[in-house]
């Protein structure tokens, strides 16, 4: 996956501060609470709950990581 790409994303695990989300088949990125919507929410779980089909837009790719960033909130120019 490159930069900017808008996969659509499932969310598969809520962590504190972040969201797993999975992009393709065996790929999975992470959303953190600030990208996860446009107002602020104080944990992930007010914004999605595991399961939840969600767009994203690939922030960043880190391949020596093996990492993805993403952003929810980026996805439109919209308010989430």
């Amino acid at each position: 996956m490159t930069a900017r790409q808008k996969p659509p994303g499932q969310v598969t695990k809520l962590i504190p501060s972040e969201v797993f989300a999975q992009v393709a088949d065996g790929i999975e990125g992470l959303v953190h609470l600030r990208e996860l919507a446009w107002t602020p929410v104080e944990t992930p779980a007010d914004a999605v709950q595991a399961g939840d089909e969600i767009t994203v837009v690939v922030t960043e790719t880190d391949r020596e990581r093996r990492r993805l960033s993403l952003s929810r909130r980026q996805s439109s120019s919209a308010g989430v």
